[in-house]
């Protein structure tokens, strides 16, 4: 084994999601990967900044 061949081990395709390749060497189909829109992270963000406000009245 290369030394390259033995890091790709720990290596996680960016496509797929698997380890052991790279992602321009992929042959796997994309992966949904469900993420919450930055509007609803600010949301969440907010609500969590006025609950915890509220809780120190």
């Amino acid at each position: 084994l290369l030394c390259s061949e033995a890091n790709k081990q720990h290596v996680r395709c960016q496509k797929c999601l698997e380890f052991g390749h790279w992602t321009y060497e992929c042959t796997g189909k994309r992966k949904y990967l469900h993420r919450p829109s930055r509007t609803a992270e600010l949301k969440k963000a907010l609500k969590e900044k006025e609950n915890r406000l509220l809780l120190l009245q």
